[in-house]
């Protein structure tokens, strides 16, 4: 039976890591923990738990990091998780299933990122996921590799935002039904501002040094939705629209971009190109329909929150605002 690696970078984890480590620790054949500079005990905690716990002198780099510890490990395949997520025990059998597939060298799980913000794009409610969404209620969802063979040649890339997708061949990528549950908004003491700014710095460094669509929008997200720089989320997005990255997603992200900043105009020109397109989104049909509501235009808003409830709307809350506008428009 093939075994399993553990892999973790942490960094001043102590506010979770313990409850980490105790879950995934019986699942796994080995646990390889590198800590970048920890003061805070996490190096501590790490040691009661880690087969292998190394120390790594932080770089701005977390691919270099990842490496580290993917060179250490020993198992057959590896399992790469932060402190700040978890597998459900009863899905560590499904995994253990995909490890002796032979047609694949790794495998995307669906990342749950859970928050309340309903507007979030692609936001769905916590549902079946409810006992391990501690409290939030709901999610969106961020297909990730994180499941993969132990080969010198599968490396991380990227010093930020990292990934080791284009040292596996496309064809030999997989997708495994295993959510990634991941807390993202949990740590009270460091907010998710405070750590996207710090993120977002180095994002801007790495566009300054030459980037591809990907990092440009993932830049883009975190202006729009870290630090509120609304002109510059639309560069980065038409940019990464311009270089192939997701063209449609990034066109509406420009599209939001401007529509926050003001510029109904500029937003509006986007929005529409991408409906004549044929693309939708809940989302894009809602501001859509709010940008018709301004220019007096009532029928065609009311077909458009209509056809965004059709598309499953941004959530409860929202969509039962959207049912009252339903109603006002239709009797007026």
């Amino acid at each position: 039976m093939a075994t399993l690696s553990l892999c973790m970078i942490v960094r001043d984890e102590a506010w979770i890591l313990e409850e980490c480590l105790a879950s995934a620790r019986p699942q796994v054949d080995e646990l390889v923990v590198v800590d970048t500079g920890s003061v805070d005990g996490s190096r501590e905690i790490a040691a009661a738990h880690a087969d292998r716990l190394l120390d790594f002198a932080w770089s701005d780099d977390f691919s270099a990091a990842r490496n580290h510890g993917l060179e250490a490990a020993g198992g057959d395949w590896i399992l790469v998780l932060d402190a700040d997520e978890r597998i459900a025990e009863a899905d560590y059998p499904r995994l253990r299933a995909a490890m002796a597939e032979e047609a694949f060298d790794g495998f995307y799980l669906p990342q749950h990122n859970y928050g309340d913000d309903q507007a979030a794009r692609g936001w769905r409610p916590a549902g079946e996921h409810a006992p391990l969404a501690r409290g939030y209620s709901g999610y969106t969802v961020n297909p990730i590799l994180r499941l993969f063979r132990r080969h010198e040649a599968i490396r991380y890339q990227g010093r930020i935002h990292e990934i080791v997708d284009g040292t596996i061949a496309e064809a030999r990528r997989g997708e495994l039904a295993v959510p990634l549950h991941h807390y993202c908004n949990a740590n009270t003491e460091r907010p998710r501002r405070v750590r996207g700014e710090r993120y977002q710095a180095l994002l801007e460094r790495e566009l300054a040094a030459g980037a591809d669509g990907r990092l440009y929008g993932l830049a883009a997200a975190g202006a729009l939705n870290v630090t509120g720089d609304y002109r510059r989320a639309r560069d980065y997005f038409l940019r990464a629209a311009e270089l192939g990255y997701e063209p449609q997603r990034s066109l509406e992200g420009a599209a939001e971009a401007s529509y926050r900043e003001g510029d109904v105009g500029a937003a509006n020109d986007l929005y529409q190109h991408l409906y004549r397109d044929g693309y939708r989104t809940p989302s894009l049909c809602l501001n859509l329909a709010n940008l018709a509501v301004r220019r007096g235009d009532r029928a065609a808003a009311l077909g458009l929150l209509r056809e965004c409830l059709s598309l499953g709307g941004l959530g409860p809350d929202i969509n039962a605002l959207i049912e009252r506008n339903i109603v006002h428009l239709a009797g007026a």
